[in-house]
């Protein structure tokens, strides 16, 4: 939809534009300048955009729609047919246009040099192997970039009359390999997207096809009429058109994916068992301690009971053996022996006592423990991480998978990390700033999506699940 949008605009410019453009170029580029700068700091901010707004307006630019409607403007100048009024329009500013082309570019290509810088690092980071078409469109922008800067350069006319005539054609010939890698970047970008299906999709991939293969097939068209002259074009126009046609269809069911189109990811699955494993080793060491805790303290409390009953028969003992010594003294110090054994009986009874009151004290004291329980926590102290995917449109999921690293302390969340590798920069940022703050306020992830953001923000937030579902004791 948003490359549609960026042909009607590209068409109001260059019709209604062109004069401006060819006789005040400084202005337009300044303007294409501060509008790359302003869409790019808007897609980089924290201020709550509506998510109509990021689509269709930054969406334009910091995606290249725009950008690749403008360059697909510059291409078509050289297959128009000649004496047409496009080509009147459009031929007089390709230089001025192709300026224009490139500084509404930056945006785009500062984005996405962020956004994979930060894949990479994500990747690294996991451990995860980049997929192919993650290094196929690194090469490809890597390329489209060297071949975009020194067209650009010599496109400027006090450049272009420095450089011999012949040279400067030769050089402006890389611009067909332009074309070419800025469609099979597109396509490698949808590819991941076709798996998932979805009509969007495929309205995309039929458009932007159409008019590259149109523009090849009519710029193939433009070098027969001029080089073999025919006297009628007629049949050659329908010729192009029934080419073009068969051509877009082709991409398409190319494009397709067959019956055992590879399944969805789910994430770092090794990553999850070790964490899961980690998790039930950490409960077998916790009942671990408790049960040698508690046997600990069967065995103290025996050896506390063994001892005062061995104090108690030891005493008896004495008692019973002084009983029998006193038995046997002379019948004059019975009296005295009485009153003896009388203080001797008293003293007993209030060791007895004491007794009861040392043994009564631990097991007060174990009481006032219970009535006082631990806290017990739900998870489980550490950082986990967690995978998710963005819902798109008709219950569909996008092919990247947004990480969570989640720090907890003691039931509190304390730090949340995400990581986006596949999606898209412009997005991803909205849902990064928003979302961490959101869910570590409320202690929950059952947070608010709405950022501007809102699939990529729903990703984020399975993902913090998924982290909290791995670190429950």
């Amino acid at each position: 939809m948003i490359f549609l949008i960026s042909l009607i605009l590209t068409a109001a410019f260059v019709w209604f534009g062109a004069d401006l453009l060819k006789k005040k170029p400084t202005v337009c580029y300044i303007a294409a300048a501060v509008l790359s700068a302003a869409a790019f700091a808007a897609g980089q901010s924290e201020i709550k955009l509506p998510e109509w707004f990021s689509t269709y307006v930054l969406g334009i630019f910091n995606k290249g729609a725009l950008a690749c409607a403008l360059w697909c403007a510059v291409a078509w100048a050289a297959a128009l047919p000649n004496g047409s009024a496009a080509i009147k329009k459009i031929m007089p500013i390709r230089g001025e246009l192709s300026i224009f082309a490139a500084l509404i570019t930056l945006s785009h290509a500062v984005t996405y040099t962020l956004s994979y810088l930060d894949r990479i690092s994500t990747f690294s980071k996991y451990n995860i192997s980049p997929s192919t078409e993650f290094i196929t469109t690194c090469v490809v922008c890597l390329v489209l970039m060297l071949i975009m800067i020194p067209l650009t350069v010599i496109s400027f006319k006090t450049i272009r009359k420095k450089i011999k005539p012949k040279t400067w054609k030769n050089i402006q010939r890389a611009a067909y390999v332009f074309y070419v890698l800025i469609y099979v970047h597109i396509m490698v970008i949808y590819l991941p997207k076709v798996k998932r299906g979805g009509a969007d999709v495929i309205l995309s991939i039929l458009l932007y096809s159409a008019v590259f293969f149109g523009y090849a097939v009519f710029r193939i068209r433009k070098w027969y009429v001029k080089s073999k002259k025919p006297a009628k074009s007629g049949a050659l126009n329908a010729v192009c058109t029934a080419a073009v046609v068969l051509l877009t269809g082709g991409a398409v069911m190319f494009m397709q994916p067959g019956k055992d189109a590879a399944p969805k990811r789910t994430g770092n699955s090794s990553k999850k068992a070790v964490l899961t494993e980690e998790a039930t080793k950490a409960e077998s060491d916790d009942s671990a301690e408790t049960t040698t805790a508690a046997a600990e303290d069967e065995e103290k409390g025996g050896t506390t009971a063994a001892k005062t009953t061995k104090a108690k028969d030891g005493k008896n003992t004495t008692e019973t053996t002084t009983a029998d010594k006193k038995s046997d003294d002379k019948d004059k110090d019975k009296d005295k022996d009485k009153d003896k054994d009388k203080e001797s009986e008293n003293e007993s009874v209030e060791d007895s006592g004491n007794s009861s009151q040392e043994e009564e004290a631990p097991q007060e004291e174990q009481q006032q423990a219970a009535a006082e329980p631990e806290v017990q926590y739900i998870y489980n102290n550490g950082t986990f991480t967690g995978t998710g995917t963005s819902p798109a449109d008709e219950g569909k999921d996008y092919e990247g998978t947004v990480y969570a690293d989640v720090t907890i302390e003691n039931d509190v969340i304390t730090a949340i990390s995400l990581s986006f590798p596949d999606d898209d920069a412009d997005w991803c940022v909205m849902a990064e700033k928003a979302i961490p703050g959101r869910i570590m306020s409320a202690q929950s992830a059952d947070v608010d999506a709405s950022c501007g953001a809102t699939r990529s923000a729903e990703g984020a937030i399975a993902a913090v699940k998924d982290a909290l579902s791995q670190a429950r004791k």
